[in-house]
């Protein structure tokens, strides 16, 4: 069984960060890396690009950071029997390298629901945590047996990294006009794609990551319901409430109050 020590989504640093510590004699760190960042990996500095993985083995020094706020990871501490740990020696998921996939918001959204069934109270709670871990290691091989093969279809990457940037930003008001344009496709040719690819249409996938943050605010500050229309990039708070309840079936304070009996029980 995979254990997991600690782990989390979206932790946003407000400042600049400069993060050194060193892991455990059993302890391996995954790191979902969403921004540019920079990293000590071997005593050498590395400059990584947003949407990055990397995976340390135990005893490692970790040393990693960004110069400006806005730093944001998924992490996962975790431990392995020696099972489990020979399946992961024995993987092709190299350690200590920066890693580029193509689909990285589909592991953010196992690590999200990872890190829900770690944080909850559950009898079913180890067992579900080992198949998520599981399932975000596969993915991981997966993906880069994907690569290897070069069986991604066309435009994949391209909307993958769109995608994945609509989730780091929400509140951006983004067009299909633009986002086709980028990529040097008509409108229609884009939507097609993007509901092929992700099974979801644009629109939605952007509402989705307007509520999803609107959530993460609503759990985990005290700001107005105004205040968070505004950061979820919504022109007014009418607009806002009538969306978060169609997607939710929850009124902005019916989440908040739900979450704080959750987090009290």
């Amino acid at each position: 069984m995979i254990t997991v020590s600690s782990c989390g989504y979206d932790s946003n640093h407000k400042k600049p960060c400069n993060v050194s510590y060193n892991l455990t004699s059993d302890e391996y760190l995954a790191l979902l890396v969403k921004t540019d960042a920079w990293f000590y990996i071997n005593d050498e500095l590395v400059e990584t690009r947003p949407n990055m993985l990397i995976i340390y083995p135990p005893k490692s020094t970790i040393r990693y950071g960004r110069d400006e706020a806005g730093y944001n990871d998924d992490w996962i501490h975790f431990s392995l029997k020696d099972t489990d740990d020979a399946f992961l020696t024995n993987t092709d998921i190299p350690m200590l390298k920066p890693l580029y996939l193509y689909d990285f918001r589909s592991l953010a959204n196992i690590v999200e629901s990872l890190s829900k069934a770690f944080h909850k109270n559950s009898a079913y709670k180890n067992v579900l945590v080992d198949h998520y871990m599981h399932l975000f290691l596969y993915s991981v091989m997966d993906q880069l047996s994907t690569l290897q093969s070069e069986k991604v279809p066309k435009y994949y990457l391209e909307l993958s990294q769109l995608r994945t940037a609509i989730y780091n930003s929400p509140s951006k008001n983004w067009s299909a006009q633009e986002m086709a344009e980028s990529l040097f496709i008509s409108v229609s040719h884009f939507e097609h794609l993007y509901k092929e690819f992700f099974d979801i249409s644009c629109r939605t996938d952007i509402i989705n990551a307007r509520i999803r943050l609107a959530e993460f605010y609503l759990s985990t500050t005290d700001l107005s319901v105004k205040e968070i229309a505004d950061l979820c990039g919504y022109e007014n708070e009418l607009h806002f409430m009538r969306q978060f309840k169609k997607f939710t079936k929850n009124t902005p304070t019916e989440c908040r109050k739900n979450h704080s009996q959750i987090t009290t029980f």
